[in-house]
């Protein structure tokens, strides 16, 4: 793990109360009027369908910014949101790291400027949790006319011995045009070496972002009565013939679910109904800035949502520093303002285990572990 400690950017604690000023969350904001059920947290236990519940590995964070290399980081992103696939006996993490650069207009979030851009990094383990950097190959996307662009949020399916990798790209001098942002597609046949596709959509006349192709627990992409799918976001969803050309339409809005910005979906995992389908959300859930939940579905009607958790699977701990925007070492200097921000893209099942790669705070990689 990284000694963050050599980081020149990390903020005292009174700089980061006042940059922070303006962090909030307001219950009666989140959720967005789907449930107001009452849950009592004592006695509220998952239902069938549902993958979890979830324990936090020990070691955590597994994965953090290198002081000396590309994905440096920067006050508020690190290295996270990145995809996992199990291979020839390694985990491979495929993962978004971030660097500082100077501010690009007032376009950003909560009219800041932009600060930052991201690239995609490659990094391995035996065992899941002790992850090597490949630093010969990444990063992998910016080079050429793409060093404008930013890459982020990783989600990786294969099929038939090619791995697709969809990403989020963005263009800060133009970020609401979605000619120029939106789900990006590469290729690999052994996820090292990629092939840059481009915009999955390219002609869309709203951006298409978050693009997660549904999967079975050995990440494999699944077919839907012949067809790939995939959920984006604004309640978007695509199908597929050969994983790479794609058309959307958006779901019907009787049909929508709470939860935010998808995360993950797979199906296959369920031997006793192989019709089930989950999609794992991330977003504003019961008063977390941002926690992963799930939504059941069947693989009869990808669109319609059967049901979904009225309480999050996983939201970020604030006992935990790297879940609380503070370094994993003491002395737990803050290096994030997303203190409440638990958001991932990668999962895969292993030896009777889900694994589940989630950012903690938007700046480590953190697993965590259910029964499978």
């Amino acid at each position: 793990m990284t000694d963050t400690a050599l980081f020149d950017w990390q903020l005292s604690d009174e700089d980061n109360a006042a940059r922070n000023a303006d962090y909030h969350y307001d219950e009666d904001r989140y959720w967005g009027g789907f449930s107001r059920e009452s849950v009592d947290p004592a006695t509220y236990r998952l239902p069938p369908w549902s993958i979890g519940p979830f324990t936090r590995h020990p070691n955590n964070p597994v994965l953090a910014p290198s002081p000396d290399g590309w994905d440096v980081g920067r006050f508020g992103g690190g290295v996270h949101n990145g995809a996992i696939i199990r291979r020839n006996g390694l985990f491979h993490y495929v993962y978004r790291g971030e660097m500082p650069c100077a501010p690009m207009g007032k376009a950003g979030w909560r009219g800041r400027g932009i600060d930052y851009i991201c690239d995609i990094g490659l990094s391995t383990s035996a065992d899941g949790v002790r992850f090597t950097k490949d630093i010969e190959h990444s990063p992998l996307f910016r080079t050429g006319d793409d060093v404008r662009f930013s890459f982020e949020d990783v989600s990786i399916a294969e099929w038939e011995g090619t791995f697709y990798l969809f990403c989020n790209r963005w263009d800060w001098t133009d970020p609401a045009n979605p000619g120029h942002n939106g789900t990006f597609l590469a290729v690999s046949n052994d996820l090292v070496h990629w092939e840059k596709i481009g915009l999955v959509f390219p002609h869309a006349q709203a951006i298409h972002r978050n693009g997660v192709v549904l999967q079975t627990p050995d990440n494999t992409a699944a077919r839907v009565g012949g067809h790939f799918v995939m959920y984006l976001n604004e309640h978007l969803i695509a199908t597929s013939d050969d994983m790479l050309h794609w058309q959307s339409h958006r779901i019907a809005s009787e049909h929508h679910w709470p939860g935010g910005e998808g995360c993950f979906a797979v199906c296959g995992h369920d031997e006793a109904d192989p019709d089930a389908l989950v999609l794992f959300t991330g977003g504003h859930h019961t008063g977390h800035f941002y926690a992963v939940g799930e939504v059941r579905f069947s693989m009869r009607d990808p669109e319609r949502p059967l049901e979904w958790l009225p309480r999050p699977v996983l939201a970020a701990d604030p006992s935990i520093p790297c879940e609380d925007g503070r370094s994993a070492e003491p002395p737990h200097l803050p290096v994030s303002g997303f203190r409440d921000t638990i958001f991932f893209n990668g999962l895969t099942r292993h030896v009777g285990q889900w694994w589940l790669y989630y950012g903690g705070s938007e700046f480590y990689t953190c697993l965590a572990q259910a029964p499978a």
